[in-house]
């Protein structure tokens, strides 16, 4: 977990005399109730009172924990990441010398809970920077999670891509703003925006392969 996040999810002093372990559970069941109402209703109809009652805690006790809805917010950012993360098959790149079947697994990875948990998390990064910075980590985290996963899909493929960070950033954006399509209008060609998406990527790493020959080729 990210250093910034800890003290959201650390605090040990549980006014209710619980002690540690018994704040940490509170604090826990807090915030997975938070992530049901966000996972089933939107994040307008998160509130800490509706919160409170799913958790089966005093209002008085969530506003301890978390003194703003935007705090809450935050805290759940990873509590979302991990729930849905337990939930994926395994993703490996191994010999894939092609993009074509790790791009298929990675596309089946974008869920609808995984989008419409994201979509409310920016939504509410736009107005609460307590929120953006939550926001912005996970988003760095996808990005670097993407990076390993072409990094590997290069190898694979006998190349390495000169602009990994930022061509991880386009995609992970791709496959988000896609599947944020894809909810909003049912009748979305999503398998062949997914198809189009590759054939780029596929084309990225032949191109790549060609300049990194032309390179070797150059130096001797």
């Amino acid at each position: 977990m990210s250093d910034w996040l800890d003290p959201l999810l650390t605090r040990t002093d549980d006014p209710a005399g619980g002690g540690p372990a018994t704040a940490s559970d509170k604090r826990t069941l807090i915030v997975e109730a938070a992530l049901d109402v966000l996972l089933a209703d939107g994040i307008g109809k998160l509130s800490m009172r509706r919160v409170a009652r799913e958790a089966g805690v005093a209002l008085g006790l969530a506003h301890y924990y978390f003194e703003s809805k935007g705090e809450l917010i935050a805290a759940l950012v990873g509590a979302g990441a991990r729930r849905l993360r337990a939930e994926d098959p395994p993703l490996q790149t191994g010999d894939d010398s092609d993009a074509g079947p790790w791009f298929g697994r990675a596309g089946r990875l974008v869920t609808s809970d995984r989008i419409r948990l994201s979509a409310d998390i920016d939504s509410a990064a736009l107005r609460d920077p307590v929120v953006a910075e939550a926001a912005a980590q996970r988003h760095s985290d996808a990005e670097s999670e993407m990076g390993r996963q072409l990094a590997s899909v290069a190898a694979a493929a006998a190349t390495e891509l000169d602009d990994l960070s930022s061509l991880s950033a386009v995609v992970a954006a791709a496959l988000d703003g896609l599947a944020v399509r894809a909810l909003i209008d049912p009748s979305f060609d999503l398998a062949a925006a997914h198809a189009a998406l590759q054939r780029l990527l596929q084309a990225r790493l032949a191109a790549q392969g060609v300049a990194s020959r032309l390179r070797t080729a150059a130096a001797l």
